[in-house]
């Protein structure tokens, strides 16, 4: 099956950035409208007849259980254990989350949910392949489990992405915005390093931080068998630059095959970054061997002080989760390294002035597998702005629920930088990788083939990507 892209992928962002920025209104907390206050457990009613339910005085569904799997680890994971704490006390409900790195997870996930064995409720980041489980059969149709026009009403950016006809086949959780680049600001200014604007400002920085004598870029794409996506989400936002939306779309479509001269022009802009002497510490070999999740620990070098990379192209969900002071600490751990101070957040900067300045997104989503009554309490609570609120009171998260209340975002530098990326777009487009039905992985394994060679042979990757994916001219 393969699915058009909606020209309203982040219309949700961008509602919730506009009112954040005092553009807009979204709805009050419920302690403000006079509901109840608990942090993480909504008023009732809700609007879902489990939810509800679970959330009375004889909790009916006390001492059930729900299972889940998500890729969230680490600090992540901890965000989300939190954001399910109240819930579980408030119904008796015990949630079970198996954390699963990314590229194991989504393999785990065929598995199980093939063998019959999956979780209850999993997280996917890939709305074609979750389109294709629905299709299959292999998931709950979320319609009759819940009030489809309620979680219309809540999520009509989203929802289209994980909807076939009346059927719906996953609940929207979370979005980030990629089009950012992670860099320390103390130590920019200490070197007299400014905020790029433009490619050639990108680059001409890129080649002053190796004539001081470091490396400009922090990478490391090594995620298992999921290895592959942090590249093609650089050549995403670079196709989006260059050749702009309506090419974008038509690639994701099929009708623009990977071996034409835009995809080709994306990739050799990429490996500007990649390949260019110096760039990036150890080269492809390097990029390669780097955990996902490991990119940017040189930055942190003797206290961000002195790095050793300087810049990350990675999306919002990046830190403070995996700083390196919250990997070593373990769950609770709260970085020292404060994001907005010492480190921040600059906007992928626009390459063609023709493509104006667009924005690249992408989000995580909840299937269901199985169908009783806790569980269908658990997937309401997640599909509701209470489910994400303790992650989002981390400054870590970013609701699909397009009626989160505004003022819990008050506060949150990387919802400021989301709005201005978001109020400035021309253009908006999702995770390419995340909508190919049967290339997303090709176009993984690809970059990977890609980045092994160093950008010897890109037409040869690129027509082999058009093969791998059954791609036919």
């Amino acid at each position: 099956m393969i699915r058009s892209p909606k020209a309203t992928l982040l219309a949700g962002l961008a509602v919730t950035a506009t009112a954040f920025a005092g553009g807009g209104a979204l709805a009050q907390s419920p302690a403000a409208s006079g509901g109840a206050a608990v942090v993480g457990v909504p008023s009732t009613p809700t609007g879902y007849t489990e939810l509800d339910a679970a959330l009375g005085a004889d909790q009916p569904y006390a001492g059930t259980k729900v299972t889940m799997q998500t890729q969230w680890i680490q600090g992540e994971g901890d965000n989300f254990a939190a954001s399910l704490a109240a819930i579980q006390a408030a119904t008796g409900i015990t949630v079970s989350v198996a954390e699963v790195p990314s590229g194991q997870h989504e393999q785990l996930v065929n598995v199980s949910i093939n063998g019959g064995a999956a979780a209850d409720i999993i997280q996917l980041a890939q709305p074609s392949a979750i389109d294709a489980y629905g299709a299959d059969g292999k998931l709950v149709d979320i319609a009759t489990i819940m009030d489809g026009a309620k979680l219309l009403a809540d999520h009509p950016a989203t929802l289209p992405l994980y909807t076939d006809g009346d059927s719906i086949w996953a609940v929207p959780y979370k979005v980030d915005v990629k089009s950012v680049v992670w860099y320390p600001i103390k130590a920019f200014a200490a070197k007299g390093y400014e905020v790029p604007k433009t490619w050639d400002e990108l680059m001409a920085l890129s080649d002053k931080i190796v004539t001081d004598g470091s490396h400009p870029w922090c990478v490391g794409i090594d995620a298992g068998p999921a290895t592959g996506w942090i590249p093609t989400d650089l050549i995403e936002d670079i196709m989006l630059r260059t050749a702009g939306i309506d090419k974008y779309n038509e690639w994701i479509a099929h009708t623009l095959p990977f071996d034409s001269p835009e995809v080709k022009n994306a990739f050799d802009l990429a490996g500007k970054i990649y390949f260019t002497a110096g760039y990036v510490d150890g080269g492809g070999q390097a990029i390669l061997g780097t955990a996902q999740t490991d990119a940017m620990d040189p930055m942190f070098n003797e206290d961000m002080a002195n790095p050793s990379c300087w810049m990350q192209k990675q999306a919002t969900w990046y830190g403070p989760d995996f700083f390196p002071d919250v990997k070593a600490g373990g769950p609770g751990t709260v970085s020292k390294f404060v994001v907005g101070e010492d480190v921040g957040l600059f906007y992928f900067p626009p390459i063609d002035a023709a493509q104006g300045t667009p924005a690249l997104g992408g989000g995580d989503a909840l299937m269901v597998t199985q169908d009783r009554p806790e569980v269908r309490a658990v997937a309401q609570f997640l599909a509701v702005p209470e489910g994400i609120q303790a992650w989002i009171d981390a400054g870590s998260a970013i609701s699909a629920n397009q009626s989160t209340p505004a003022d819990w975002y008050a506060g949150s530098y990387k919802l400021e930088v989301a709005s201005a990326i978001v109020a400035g777009a021309t253009s908006f487009g999702f995770d390419a990788s995340d909508l190919m039905p049967a290339s997303g992985k090709a176009f993984w394994d690809g970059a990977v083939s890609w980045i092994q060679d160093e950008g010897a042979s890109t037409e040869d990757a690129l027509k082999q990507i058009d093969a791998d994916s059954g791609w036919t001219k």
